[in-house]
């Protein structure tokens, strides 16, 4: 008011020179902002070209990732099961999708009742999605089946340009190592990804050890690919003598690294010589069960002297009143002891691969019909994720894709062989893809690992193969290709 005051009273010569002035400082103001601005966008363009691979993204804002480097199975998405299970796929939100206009369907106001079809998404939008790659390892493998029917002197492999195009872009997957480290979920995993490529799985411990609670592992014989699993029967430090499973011998993971997994280490080494391609791991499920018998062995330790209509008597009642952990969250002496013991675990696994190796949380499922009785495995997957952003580790969320499928487990608590394996088994190609060189952003590949050595079986070469000019020194540096986009990926945790 008191400028507008003094403005009034200076003569119109006067009052038109500040104005012109005012004008052009406005306008300088201007400028200096869009100069910022343009430094700005320079300065984190010019910070997205990597290596000799041209690849390049554009940040919208300081602390947002390069685009390439936004993970699309942490972003909100929908997941697409059409009537041929494996092309399912998992679909992100993009931009172009939410600045779509608005459909006649959502019109206010109107007397029309807005009337839908099953239709799936449009092409535009699943051409955005992650690369199928476990369909074209189908495809794939179908090709290579093929030369076993033909005979010796006839062509090896008559592709077509499509299947020759096909061959070329799953070379990388030659020679991979994939190593699960968790429970009976992840095994059915590994074994369903094994049964859709025709490959051979088996356990690789014997039966004294504890049989399928060992070590298991799943091979594609023409890509020599091999992913290995080795169960993690919670995070108790020793055996406990209320056990529930006579055959299982050794509990604590430190034990089972000794006692199950060093006689089989020299299986899960990659082409690098030293470590796996990239590891996944997680505990929780073991984890509920024994504090559950811990409980019960609390208020009831001489509970397996009973009979066995006394013992199931006393079960109704304690799953009727909530006692035995039933129903109930973890104690937070539970929760302190689980989190020191999974921060162990997490340490202990990069002492024995090293502190670059790719490494991730496999976010914990939970049972068909979650009720009261998951809660202990949702503050077991809490605190590992906080535990993750602690220790910079990324999550494998392929646990919250799943979320809702019920018609998709095979029992109270395995997910089944369909839609949500598909899902596990390109998430898992996905990172494997990264992790060795690859990258897969908005539906497009921007870089390709380095090929390697391929086409064998049985110690044979295939013939007729697509020509592909092989490094002789592949780069195998997974550790440097992680860390290109690690940064961004990991300050997601506590949830």
């Amino acid at each position: 008011m008191v400028a507008m005051h003094i403005l009034a009273c200076l003569s119109p010569r006067a009052r038109g020179l500040i104005l012109a002035l005012a004008a052009v400082f406005g306008l300088a103001l201007l400028f200096v902002e869009i100069r910022l601005s343009n430094m700005e966008t320079s300065d984190k363009l010019s910070s997205l070209f990597y290596w000799d691979s041209g690849v390049a993204g554009f940040r919208p804002s300081r602390n947002s990732p390069p685009s390439h480097c936004r993970d699309p199975y942490r972003e909100p998405g929908y997941l697409h099961i059409p009537d041929e299970v494996s092309r399912t796929q998992w679909v992100p939100f993009v931009d172009d999708f939410l600045d779509m206009p608005s459909p006649s369907t959502a019109n206010y106001p109107t007397d029309k009742i807005p009337e839908f079809k099953d239709a799936p998404p449009p092409a535009e939008m699943l051409s955005r999605a992650p690369h199928n790659w476990l369909l074209d390892l189908i495809q794939y493998e179908s090709i290579l089946k093929h030369t076993t029917t033909k005979s010796e002197s006839a062509s090896i492999l008559d592709l077509s340009s499509d299947q020759a195009d096909l061959v070329r872009r799953v070379n990388w997957i030659h020679n991979r190592r994939l190593l699960v480290l968790g429970d009976s979920i992840d095994r059915f995993m590994v074994q369903f990804f094994c049964e859709d490529l025709n490959g051979s799985y088996h356990n690789t411990q014997s039966s004294q050890y504890g049989g399928q609670h060992t070590t298991f592992s799943c091979s594609i014989p023409y890509l020599n690919f091999t992913i290995y699993h080795w169960h993690v029967a919670s995070m108790y430090p020793m055996r406990p003598h209320w056990w529930w499973l006579s055959h299982i011998k050794h509990v604590a993971f430190e034990d089972r690294f000794e006692n199950l997994f060093k006689p089989v280490w020299n299986e899960v080494i990659s082409m690098n010589g030293r470590t796996p391609d990239l590891i996944f791991f997680q505990s929780g499920l073991w984890d509920e069960r024994a504090f559950r018998e811990s409980y019960r062995n609390m208020k009831e330790p001489d509970g397996d002297k009973q009979d066995d209509e006394t013992r199931k008597k006393n079960e109704a009642q304690r799953k009727e009143t909530g006692l035995g952990r039933e129903g109930r969250q973890l104690a937070w002496e539970e929760l302190e002891f689980f989190k020191a013991r999974m921060s162990k675990f997490i340490m202990y696994l990069r002492e024995k691969f090293g502190e670059n190796t790719p490494m991730m949380y496999r976010s914990l499922t939970t049972r068909r019909d979650s009720t009261n009785a998951d809660l202990p495995t949702i503050d077991m997957d809490r605190v590992s994720r906080a535990l993750m952003a602690r220790h910079g580790l990324e999550i494998f969320e392929w646990a919250r894709l799943a979320r809702g499928f019920s018609t998709q487990y095979q029992d109270y608590l395995h997910i089944g062989h369909g839609p949500l394996s598909v899902t596990w088994a390109n998430m898992m190609l996905y990172y494997l893809f990264r992790a060795t060189g690859g990258v897969d952003y908005d539906g497009k590949f921007l870089r390709f690992p380095d090929p390697v050595g391929q086409y064998v079986k049985d110690g044979n070469s295939i013939r007729n193969a697509p020509t592909i000019e092989v490094p002789e020194r592949p780069d195998t540096s997974v550790e440097r290709f992680w860390n290109e986009c690690h940064e961004y990926n990991i300050h997601w945790g506590g949830r």
